[in-house]
């Protein structure tokens, strides 16, 4: 009878460690990389924590909408393929797909907004708004991001001087100072300068050069707690209800032509509560 008994015992807690773990699993947040790299619209990030910008409010909106907590972790930008594939962290939203060629595309979101790449030029720059002004220009770059080939070709073949800064807002600096003669930076970072600061307009030309147009999206993890296809509902979702579109302009960015496309459907998404 003691041995019945220490059997039903042995399978009480069996059954009880089990539920606990499974309590665990499906408590686990889902975890959002973001780093200093990231600037403003698309992350405000101080102190090494993230306190608002695109980054922050659609990670804790996606989160809700896939019923999960939302957490977030710094990570430096060449360390976010790496987190990536380890697993620890679950997805980084401001990804474009071409600068991670380590990933199949089905490790990639729909699209959450479009971003796009220009050279300011300063006023004091003469020439056509193209590339072939730029030959021994300052122009000022971010450190370590790898710009299209038709770029990296002037500094490579040293037709331009490449002058790294950590980000935009410090390229926009060293401009005001005479530092530099052309800035590469997001359209939407410079409309928030602007935004911030008026006088930036008479420091450089109203034409600028495009560089690259990118969708970004959310470069999702093996080890994600919610799957690429649950994301995209969540996203689709997001979407239908007017969230994102309304995200997307109140930090100054567009959306996709897909996601505008897609402004009339609806994608039911299961619930993880």
């Amino acid at each position: 009878m003691g041995g019945l008994n220490s059997a039903v015992c042995g399978l009480f807690w069996a059954v009880f460690s089990a539920i606990v773990m499974c309590a665990n699993v499906q408590a686990r947040p889902l975890t959002f990389a973001y780093g200093d790299h990231n600037e403003a619209p698309f992350a405000i990030v101080k102190d090494g924590e993230l306190k608002g910008g695109f980054a922050l409010e659609f990670g804790r909106s996606l989160a809700d909408r896939l019923g999960m907590e939302a957490a977030f972790r710094f990570v430096p930008r060449n360390r976010i393929s790496a987190e990536i594939a380890g697993g620890s962290v679950d997805a980084y939203c401001l990804a474009a797909q071409p600068y991670y060629p380590g990933f199949s595309a089905d490790h990639f979101t729909t699209p959450l907004f479009t971003d796009q790449d220009v050279i300011l030029l300063s006023a004091g720059l003469r020439g056509p708004a193209d590339l072939s002004s730029l030959t021994g220009a300052r122009i000022g770059a971010v450190l370590g991001f790898i710009y299209p080939a038709s770029v990296e070709a002037l500094f490579a073949d040293h037709q331009a001087e490449r002058i790294d800064a950590r980000n935009a807002e410090a390229n926009l600096r060293k401009l005001h100072s005479g530092r530099l003669d052309a800035v590469i930076l997001p359209m939407a970072a410079w409309r928030l300068a602007l935004s911030r600061d008026q006088s930036l307009a008479g420091l450089v030309r109203k034409d600028v050069i495009p560089v690259a147009v990118r969708d970004r999206v959310c470069l999702v993890s093996p080890s994600s707690p919610a799957s690429v296809p649950e994301i995209n509902a969540a996203i689709q979702s997001l979407v239908a209800d007017g969230s994102l579109p309304a995200l997307v302009r109140a930090s100054g960015l567009e959306m996709s032509g897909a996601q505008s496309a897609g402004l009339h459907m609806s994608s039911p998404i299961p619930s993880r509560r």
